[in-house]
């Protein structure tokens, strides 16, 4: 078992030993820590907060240590001493163990399963909500339509009142003019009869002024 401790070992330091010097090259390209490259995690790109990045060169320092020359079997019916083996418990204990993570994993993926389908929903609320204020907005702009109309429609009845009131007066006016007319010639009239009587007044009072005249004349003449 020491044996094959000292292998696992030793591979697992030409891993690390060669994701290193990979994690350095993905580093200066992805802006990215090289000491997480080769711990294993995944780096995240500093470009965009919280996402995760990978890419080929950041796979082997994710793989678990594995040599495939380690379980080379010359003869199958005489396995070498030399392969690497785990007890029972080991096993047993190892499945428990990757069982529960792999359990793990999936939990995990469910819940990024629904955090994916929640930010799909967070997507379709805002383009409803959205669609929601633009609706909003036109109806705003047909009220103001419509109150445009009620009040470009209280003007006309305001004008066509006027139209009406005017038209009236114009009859009135019309009427009253005719009526006005009749009571100038009827002045005149009188005015004309007035002065007929007066003239003729006139020429009375003359004939009686030469009728006194002449009957005073004759008056004197005989006194004389």
């Amino acid at each position: 078992m020491a044996k094959i401790d000292n292998t696992k070992a030793a591979a697992q330091a030409v891993a690390e030993k060669l994701a290193r010097g990979k994690g350095n090259g993905a580093s200066s390209n992805n802006s990215m820590s090289p000491t997480s490259a080769t711990s294993g995690t995944i780096p995240i790109d500093s470009r965009i907060p919280g996402l995760m990045t990978l890419s080929p060169d950041l796979v082997p320092a994710m793989m678990p240590v594995f040599k495939p020359e380690d379980y080379r079997i010359n003869d199958p019916l005489n396995p070498p001493e030399s392969l690497p083996q785990a007890t029972q418990s080991q096993f047993d204990k190892g499945m428990k163990i990757y069982e529960g993570a792999t359990r793990s994993l999936k939990l995990t993926g469910a819940a990024l399963d629904l955090t994916r389908e929640k930010f799909t929903v967070i997507g379709k609320h805002s383009k409803a909500f959205g669609a929601g204020v633009l609706a909003a907005i036109e109806v705003e702009k047909v009220k103001g339509n419509y109150l445009d109309y009620l009040n470009q429609k209280e003007v006309t009845t305001q004008k066509s009142v006027s139209l009406d009131v005017s038209q009236v007066k114009t009859i009135a006016d019309t009427n009253i003019s005719v009526y006005s007319k009749d009571q100038l010639d009827q002045k005149l009239l009188q005015a004309q009869i007035k002065a007929e009587e007066l003239r003729l007044k006139t020429v009375e009072s003359q004939g009686n002024l030469a009728s006194f005249k002449a009957q005073l004349g004759d008056y004197l003449e005989v006194k004389e």
